[in-house]
């Protein structure tokens, strides 16, 4: 690997198919190494036919050099060989100046295709182990249920961990950790009744202990977890007896049960997470790199900045996984393109499943979990500022009429447009009255917040305000800053709605979300709707006063949608078994290779 880089030294310093006129001593100052070595380091270049040397004999006589390879070549295979040796974040820095370069990803595209997807090699015992080798594009920063924050890690915690109840292919709420449950009839008491014999990775049994202290952590916590609404209606919980668990609410609230399916409650080893305790207090952050313990299909072997490896629980209660090993590599520059075309960086997980020995002329399949990004840009009227304006945000709106239909798009034929945005707007011109009666002379200030996935969508929604009498300024933070102030302290906040099998609970906690940022009329009159919401035992009624709610945000300009767009899952015929689990992901644990 040193020759590469010492490749790209040079070439860094020359350039590319240009006679040199040096000598071996300048290469050894440059190489930082002796004239012996330099020697060597030539000639290994020249039997790679890297470059051509003449050589002139002589002391101080100048010898003639030239660089016929590419630089991005270079780094590519530098690339390929860290990610052989796991040595991907070093190789990343070192090559970082190429990574956009269309070479090196056409040559990161076939080592990745070959890389990844179905490999099999022999056991100690020769017995066949079956591995299936997915790259990311994010890095994983946490696994634990409490702290995770990308669609990533949500990803392999859906594999690793177990909720007390489960979606099914038809979306319905079926058992999983309990065996079944009863409610009592004013909707405020659930007892939920565990499995027997369930165990967690590290051998321990799972206990109705477990279940309290995990919703137990998940109520002391401080951070703004997802769903933290439904959670906090928790009035109290206990264990009546080691396999049943009692739940009192403070209300009745219908998307309890859903929530208790989600990622957000699943169920960790009190015996392991107890123990990273600071006094009586549960940390807020998390325990980097700590393998996550759980009762999953798979259970964490490895975990580190290049590779999480999962590998099949052998007595995992609803049955062993056909596949022995997934490695899960995290790739540590911007992923090819054509690899992930239609996901952007909303969904980091590159959905390939690809087998080598069907042939490269072997044609790709589609399969959607019927799972949707829908992107979204909401005002903050609890600021003081020109969005107070009802007709200021209406003129916005019109604004953005159609801009993914902008020429600066056109390369995106992907992108889906909702009609949802023409409610209620108009187009600029016609709204020429708010120029003539307010407008300043120059441009208002707007601030835009967003998260750093969705900077370019942002900088796009600024750039068309720009054109209409605004300046707009992006400002982007991590998903913890963006829950904060930094939402709060902008004009335009711009995110995204996962349309996925917890649609309910995902617009419930978005509506919930949004109306932090709104003034008090508004802001009052979403939180009585999504009242309404939560009483309601009757999915129908809960998704039409949701859709009430949508209507009214965006018909007073509080709310505009741009875009949607499916997430797919892209596939070899040769793939067997291929479903989605309680989370929307694909089922890994039921993927088999023939």
């Amino acid at each position: 690997m040193k020759l590469h880089q010492q490749y790209l030294l040079l070439h860094s310093q020359f350039g590319q198919l240009v006679e040199h006129e040096v000598t071996l001593s300048d290469l050894a100052e440059l190489l930082e190494c002796t004239h012996r070595n330099t020697l060597t380091i030539v000639k290994k270049m020249i039997a790679q036919d890297w470059i051509r040397w003449v050589s002139q004999r002589g002391r101080g006589r100048r010898s003639t050099l030239t660089l016929l390879v590419p630089a991005d070549q270079i780094a590519a295979e530098y690339m390929m060989q860290a990610m052989n040796r796991r040595e991907l974040q070093l190789a990343a820095e070192q090559v970082g100046a190429y990574s956009s370069s269309t070479t090196m990803q056409d040559h990161l595209n076939q080592w990745l295709l070959g890389y990844s997807g179905h490999h099999t090699e022999a056991g100690s015992h020769y017995e066949r182990i079956d591995t299936l080798r997915l790259p990311i594009r994010q890095q994983l920063h946490a696994l634990d249920p409490l702290f995770i924050n990308l669609l990533a890690e949500s990803f392999v915690t859906s594999h690793v961990f177990d909720g007390l109840v489960q979606r099914n292919e038809h979306g319905e709420i079926v058992p999983c950790l309990s065996h079944t449950w009863d409610v009592s009839s004013d909707r405020k008491t659930w007892f939920f009744y565990l499995r027997k014999g369930i165990s967690f990775h590290n051998g321990h049994l799972l206990t109705a202990a477990d279940v309290v202290y995990t919703f137990e952590r998940l109520q002391s916590t401080e951070r703004r977890t997802l769903y933290r609404d439904v959670s906090k209606q928790i009035l109290s919980l206990e264990a009546t007896d080691p396999l049943t668990v009692c739940f009192k609410l403070k209300a009745p609230h219908e998307l309890f049960l859903p929530f208790l399916s989600t990622s957000r409650a699943a169920i960790v080893s009190q015996a392991t997470y107890r123990q990273h305790k600071d006094g009586n207090k549960e940390p807020d952050v998390p325990n980097t790199m700590q393998k996550p313990i759980g009762t999953g299909p798979f259970k964490v072997t490895t975990w580190d900045d290049q590779l999480c490896r999962l590998e099949a629980f052998p007595v995992y209660f609803q049955g062993r996984a056909h596949l022995d090993r997934v490695d899960i590599l995290q790739i540590p520059w911007s992923a090819p393109a054509h690899l992930d075309e239609s996901q952007e960086f909303e969904s980091p997980f590159v959905h390939l499943v690809h087998n080598p020995s069907a042939g490269a002329g072997a044609d790709w399949a589609q399969i959607s979990a019927g799972v949707m990004v829908h992107k979204l840009l909401t005002c903050n009227t609890q600021k003081t500022g020109p969005l107070n304006d009802p007709e200021v945000r209406r003129y916005i709106q019109s604004c953005l009429v159609g801009m993914y239909r902008d020429d600066a798009n056109a390369d995106h034929p992907e992108v889906m447009y909702t009609d949802t945005v023409n409610d209620g707007a108009v187009h600029p011109e016609e709204l020429s009255h708010i120029t003539k009666r307010s407008w300043p002379t120059s441009p208002i200030p707007l601030h835009i917040a967003t998260i750093a996935q969705y900077r370019k969508d942002a900088q796009h929604v600024g750039s068309i305000l720009d054109r209409y009498g605004f300046s707009c300024t992006v400002r982007t933070g991590t998903m913890e800053e963006f829950k904060g102030n930094l939402r709060l302290e902008s004009d335009l906040i711009l995110f995204s709605l996962i349309r996925d099998r917890d649609e309910e609970l995902r617009r419930y906690d978005l509506y919930l979300t949004l109306s932090e940022h709104l003034e008090d009329t508004s802001r009052k009159r979403v939180q009585e709707m999504l009242q309404n919401v939560v009483a309601s035992q009757v999915s129908a009624d809960r998704t039409a006063e949701l859709d009430r709610i949508e209507r009214f945000l965006v018909q007073q300009s509080l709310l505009f949608h741009f875009s949607e767009k499916p997430v797919e899952t892209a596939y070899l015929p040769s793939v067997r078994g291929l479903s989605f689990n309680s989370q929307g992901w694909v089922n890994l644990r039921h993927i088999w290779f023939p």
